[in-house]
């Protein structure tokens, strides 16, 4: 059974760094805890969804065998897990559109949290994930890809929500910047 620290691929190792800002290219402001306190739950809500959106591709494009890069594979999956984690917190309005694709999300990582836990990432209390890096190196490809592959039934699940959220939180922002949807229409 390989392991996922055996790095046999001669590619180059990126860090969760890397793939974090790759996640949130377009605003990689909104990763930083200081930055985020100044954006509203809906900025926050579309930037964290896109990235989520973004990560779910990343994850899905590794084929999990001998041959990959492990370092790649656990650093994605750990950049992953922060941007699930800032998309629940961002949507975790119960006024906002995206709370119910928000306990969908956690409902389903409950429903995964095994598999989940089989590989170092367990659930906390108020739904987010976190990593436990030894567990997660020691776990091997097909572990990972029970969770994380499209075969799987986590990653296209979480793709298809993570549309949802991202569509939501754009109609707010959306609403927000044109002054409709709301019982006064402000357009000058």
């Amino acid at each position: 059974m390989a392991r996922v620290n055996n790095n046999i691929s001669s590619g180059l190792n990126l860090t969760s760094d890397f793939f974090l800002k790759n996640f949130y290219r377009y605003n990689r402001s909104a990763i930083k805890t200081t930055a985020r306190k100044d954006y509203t739950k809906a900025e926050l809500s579309y930037e964290d969804t896109r990235a989520l959106k973004r990560a779910v591709a990343k994850l899905s494009s590794f084929e999990y065998e001998e041959g990959e890069n492990g370092t790649n594979i656990v650093n994605s999956i750990q950049a992953f897990v922060k941007t699930y984690n800032n998309t629940i917190s961002s949507t975790s309005d119960k006024d906002s559109d995206t709370y119910r694709q928000n306990r969908q999300l956690k409902a389903l990582t409950e429903k995964y949290g095994d598999d989940l836990k089989n590989i170092g990432i367990s659930i906390e209390k108020n739904g987010t994930l976190s990593v436990s890096e030894n567990i997660l190196k020691g776990s091997s490809f097909k572990e990972i890809h029970k969770v994380f592959s499209d075969e799987s039934g986590y990653i296209p699940s979480v793709r298809t929500i993570a549309k949802r959220m991202h569509d939501n939180s754009h109609d707010e922002i959306y609403a927000q910047m044109t002054g409709t949807g709301g019982r006064i229409n402000i357009i000058l």
